[in-house]
This record gives C-alpha cells, structure tokens and sequence, in this order.
C-alpha cells in the first residue's frame, strides 16, 4: 500500500477523537534572541512566534537570593503549540 493510502487511513481513523497537546523537545540554538529548534532544526522559533513561561528557565538559590537560571546553548526544552505560537513550559535538563 502506498504511503498516501496509508496517511488517509490514519487520518480517517484519528477523526472524531479530541486532538491531544503532547509535549515536543525543543533545544536552545541562541540565546540572544532565545531561539528554539524543533523537530531537527525543521522548525525555528523564531520565525514562529515564541513565548516562554515565566518559570520555563528554573531557578537557582545564591546568597540567600531567588535567581532566574540563564538560557544556555543546548539546554533542552519542553514545548507545545499553542496554534501558531511556540510555548516553553520548562527545561528539560
């Protein structure tokens, strides 16, 4: 069976049922803008608009004082689409 005999039936399977949101790895590639790489660098964020939660980088504790990780080239993040805009939710490592 071809491949696009095979992507209609998937598709016609999928229908009806609610779309899931999974999470997608993202990876760091600049920090100045931050800018993110999905799916092997097929997708960059940006062009795609991006937005990041507050808490997405984590925080550190320093004399005493709550501190806001940096971004880091290389840092793995988790994401999700939010229509067309690209959303950090946190890093990974």
């Amino acid at each position: 069976m071809d491949w696009d005999h095979k992507l209609a039936r998937r598709l016609r399977q999928e229908a009806g049922r609610p779309a899931a949101a999974p999470g997608l790895e993202g990876e760091v590639v600049s920090t100045a803008p931050l800018t993110v790489s999905l799916y092997g660098g097929e997708v960059m964020a940006p062009p795609a608009p991006l937005v990041v939660v507050e808490g997405a980088p984590g925080y550190t504790v320093s004399g005493h004082a709550i501190q806001k990780l940096p971004w880091n080239i290389g840092d793995k993040v988790v994401c999700c689409w939010m229509g067309k805009t690209l959303a950090v939710l946190g890093r990974l490592s």
